[in-house]
């Protein structure tokens, strides 16, 4: 797995490459949380676009930004998931309280 940072404006854009399991996960979690802290930014965008599976390990990975984002008065936005991945997002109901952008 691989994570990458681009920043618009109060955006942290984090595009995460490969597989979000509970291996992967926590060394992901630590760099985005660590990139977001640096940055003087407010929202965040996780693209899951290039994420070919994610299980329970990724749910927490996207509520734990959630909650970090929130906390600081920002926005998150999942962003292109590939189809496998919005159904684990829709069956977790993790759509109903982070904005999903197609």
């Amino acid at each position: 797995m691989d994570v990458k940072f681009k920043k618009e404006g109060n955006t942290l854009i984090v595009l995460i490459e490969g597989e979000i399991d509970h291996h992967t996960a926590t060394d992901a979690r630590e760099r985005i949380d660590s990139k977001f802290l640096m940055e003087p930014v407010k929202n965040m965008i996780i693209d899951l676009s290039k994420v070919t599976f994610m299980d329970s390990a990724g749910i927490g990975l996207i509520l734990g930004r959630m909650s970090r984002v929130s906390s600081v008065g920002g926005k998150m936005c999942i962003r292109k998931p590939r189809p496998e991945i919005r159904r684990i997002l829709k069956i977790s109901k993790i759509e109903s309280i982070v904005e999903l952008e197609a």
